[in-house]
């Protein structure tokens, strides 16, 4: 605790009074999101919505274009789902009642649980895992994980204390080169004392498929076509026509006269995509917008500038 009182990151929300619906937006931008990257996305929703009320009155459509380019977008549906179920009401305060409302898992609903109300509850996420497996130099599962960071709980600063193990895991218990000879547990901690202190916790590997899909921009200055995606990835979002497979990539460029324009490389965190962009003359029935007037993907973000390139290359 005292090392965190003198090297706590100068977070805005730390630097700040905020409020506990303010620490909630924080924690779930940063799920999946680097803090240098979700910093600017806090302040604007917090801005455009500063209660879940204001947001329960707004559509999802405009917060997932205050969202676009965060990724994992099913974050903002659920937060959108959590302002409608509230009905007005602020917050639960407590772990178990959070823990009930969407998108908030057992490490979000501990740590506004604790933050924001001092309930003593430890909460785990990837840098308090590494911290906690190196000190005891076990590779342990989640329950166990869970169990270890509840007895090592700083009861009186709950918050604080869940925060300084996060600290501590970003800036000192790195996944690689652990600065160990700067960290306040050192003379306490397992790995230590081990041959090499990254031997834990067990690596999570996660598969990425080989996806060829192919991208069809139809339209121009005139505006795009565009339509509604769909899945749990990119769901609430608009984007060009898309096909994934070669069987829906034939059925997507089937009965047009396309130009191919292009290929690039795309990554979500279960696929790889590998997308050839074609180009097409708008027919009648299109109906074509501006693609600033939805919200997009970065993929499909990246599918238009690849598109604009190649315009202002054959212009």
């Amino acid at each position: 605790m005292a090392w965190f009182d003198d090297h706590a990151r100068p977070l805005p929300w730390r630097t700040q009074t905020v409020s506990p619906w303010e620490s909630l937006l924080a924690e779930i931008i940063l799920q999946q999101t680097r803090i240098e990257t979700g910093i600017p996305y806090w302040e604007r929703i917090r801005t455009a919505y500063p209660n879940p009320a204001v947001l329960a009155a707004d559509t999802e459509e405009n917060l997932l274009l205050l969202w676009q380019g965060c990724g994992y977008y099913a974050r903002a549906r659920n937060l959108y789902k959590l302002a409608q179920e509230l009905e007005g009401k602020p917050l639960p305060k407590t772990y178990d009642a959070l823990l009930k409302l969407p998108g908030i898992g057992p490490y979000t609903a501990a740590a506004v649980a604790s933050i924001s109300h001092n309930q003593p509850v430890a909460c785990v996420d990837g840098n308090i895992r590494r911290v906690i497996s190196r000190f005891r130099a076990k590779h342990m599962t989640d329950s166990q994980l869970q169990k270890e960071a509840s007895v090592l709980l700083n009861t009186t600063r709950p918050g604080d204390w869940n925060q300084a193990l996060m600290d501590l895991g970003s800036q000192i218990c790195t996944p690689r080169n652990p600065k160990c000879n700067q960290c306040p547990i050192e003379d306490n901690c397992m790995a230590t004392k081990s041959e090499d202190a990254t031997e834990w916790p067990m690596r999570r590997s996660t598969k990425q498929k080989q996806i060829q899909a192919a991208a069809l921009v139809i339209g121009g200055e005139q505006g795009m076509r565009l339509e509604a995606r769909e899945g749990r990835t990119l769901g609430g979002l608009w984007g060009v026509p898309y096909a994934e497979g070669k069987a829906a990539i034939q059925q997507l460029l089937n009965g047009r006269e396309v130009k191919e324009i292009g290929q690039l490389r795309h990554d979500f965190s279960h696929k790889k995509l590998h997308v050839t962009v074609y180009s097409a003359n708008p027919s009648v029935s299109d109906e074509l917008r501006e693609p600033e007037s939805v919200p997009l993907s970065t993929l499909d973000r990246k599918i238009l500038e690849l598109f604009k390139v190649h315009q202002s290359e054959e212009s």
